[in-house]
């Protein structure tokens, strides 16, 4: 088969991965906050951000645009973080032009194409895949620029480099991780790195003093992270990070007990890593492949191991960095895993091809039942907010009153909910800084509460919640008669009442 066709059914097979079942899963807190900003205006914006958020702007012009072109369904805003992972496939072929052969170019790509971890940041409203186009597309312009002459791709690569700081603070490591690839291994060009640099450094100048407000005041940064999915879900980097990650690079995660994308593990250190342990065997005959140009490398090596390092050594003195934010370093592993496997090919002569093809078979085995799940069975995603809507739809009454722990579960919840009702939430999100934090419910308020109405629902952002419930619920109980609850895989829906729901005739959908 020529490269060009096999290239071409690799983006069809990876258009389907990505594209399939897009509206399937609820948006949870994270992507609802993406269509939370939407709805400002342009110029209040990059307020919010600044304020209430510890990311650059750039992902969210793009949505605000975007969704005022689509609107703001289920599968319209995952759009475009499906369209740039697909970009990815082409790209990672394309930055490997002139420092790999064919057959890891187009295994490299195919492994992009394929990767449950790459799909899985695709199929969500974030910005990690933007992130990995433009580091790709910045690798590949340092590549150009410093094989060719002439001040054309130094200007492509300072324009990206800016966009991608722009987009996430994770790729200013990548750049910095450039800068010492052309230190050491291309110094007769560093001048012109310096002021590609300094040209991205000046294009990115008018966020710097909202990037200085965000990093010293912090606004709550522990907050953040508890809010969009903290260390309950064991996605924390913690001292177990270089085996969840590499799991998750390697099949996507959860198999076996493993650390997922959303989802905590089970197994202990030492048990992950013989799960992976075809995985760092094949890595290792890629490292030891590239170990005779050290260039190429550097080139593909120093993004990932900078940019983890980094994020490793600081989050030991606070663990507020998620594992999913690293879905854009996939193709760089994709890169290493390939080399191996072809490396492991070369090894066998006579019949090198064929076991290279059951290698890459036998390890693309492990992302099956990962696809599997993610794909038909709907219990394997977590924040089914839009189960927890329906049900409570079902069961409430003209008279209810809802009491939300927190401003995202207020979103989630009337994404879906969308009756007129009145409601009270304990921690909202008003573009006020997230240290500031409001009194929990007070007793005589819920008494004033249970007065006047018959049922309180309760609507909890799960685990991210848990403080705020752990504090309203004493004084509802007291004010009110438990009604049930029950937990939508990270949703938490609680009633309570003065007056009972009428009998069902399957029994009642809550647990008491």
């Amino acid at each position: 088969m020529r490269a060009g066709a096999a290239l071409g059914g690799i983006i069809a097979l990876s258009a389907g991965l990505r594209f399939a079942r897009l509206g399937q899963p609820s948006l949870w807190s994270d992507e609802m906050f993406v269509v939370w900003l939407a709805r400002f205006e342009w110029h209040d914006l990059l307020r919010l951000v600044r304020a209430v958020d510890f990311h650059p702007p750039l992902y969210y012009l793009v949505m605000k645009a975007w969704i005022g072109v689509a609107g703001a369904g289920e599968a319209a805003i995952r759009v475009p973080s499906a369209g740039f992972g697909l970009l990815c496939v082409p790209l990672t072929y394309a930055a490997l032009r002139r420092v790999a052969a064919e057959p890891v170019r187009l295994l490299s790509a195919l492994l992009v194409g394929v990767s449950p971890f790459q799909i899985m940041a695709g199929q969500e409203a974030r910005m990690y895949t933007l992130l990995a186009v433009l580091v790709l597309a910045g690798t590949l312009a340092l590549t150009e620029a410093v094989a060719r002459e002439g001040a054309g791709w130094w200007l492509i690569y300072a324009a990206l480099a800016a966009l991608t700081a722009a987009t996430d603070y994770l790729g200013l490591l990548v750049l910095a991780a450039h800068g010492v690839w052309v230190a050491c291994w291309e110094r007769r060009v560093f001048v012109r790195w310096l002021a590609a640099a300094g040209g991205a450094a000046a294009l990115y100048a008018p966020w710097l003093p909202s990037l200085w407000d965000q990093a010293i005041h912090s606004h709550g940064l522990d907050q953040i992270v508890l809010s969009h999915g903290g260390p309950s879900a064991s996605g924390v980097i913690v001292y177990q990070i270089p085996v969840d990650l590499l799991g998750l690079f390697a099949f996507g995660g959860s198999l076996f007990g493993t650390t997922g994308y959303l989802s905590g593990g089970a197994l202990g250190p030492a048990e992950r890593l013989i799960v992976l342990l075809p995985f760092l065997a094949v890595l290792w005959l890629g490292a030891t492949a590239m170990a005779s140009d050290r260039r190429t490398a550097a080139l593909l090596g120093l993004p990932p191991a900078v940019t983890i390092a980094a994020t490793l050594a600081a989050s030991l003195a606070k663990p507020v960095f998620l594992l999913r934010w690293f879905s854009f370093l996939v193709p760089f592993y994709a890169v290493f895993l390939a080399r191996g496997i072809v490396a492991a090919g070369e090894r066998f002569r006579e019949h090198g091809d064929r076991v290279s093809v059951l290698l890459a078979a036998g390890l693309l085995l492990y992302s099956l039942p990962v696809l599997d799940r993610y794909y038909l069975d709907p219990l394997s995603r977590p924040y089914q907010w839009r189960a927890a809507a329906a049900l409570v739809k079902a069961l409430a009454g003209p008279g209810d009153f809802f009491v939300y722990a927190d401003g995202p579960a207020e979103q989630t919840f009337t994404y879906y909910f969308r009756d007129a009702h009145p409601s009270l939430n304990l921690d909202p999100v008003d573009g006020e800084p997230r240290g500031r934090r409001r009194d929990p419910l007070p007793a005589a308020e819920a008494r004033r509460l249970a007065e006047r109405f018959p049922r309180v629902w309760l609507v909890v952002n799960g685990a991210p919640t848990s403080s705020v419930t752990r504090r309203a619920l004493p004084a509802l109980g007291a004010a009110f008669r438990s009604g049930g609850y029950r937990d939508f895989h990270g949703v938490e829906v609680y009633l309570f009442e003065t007056t009972p729901l009428p009998p069902t005739g399957g029994g009642s959908p809550l647990r008491r």
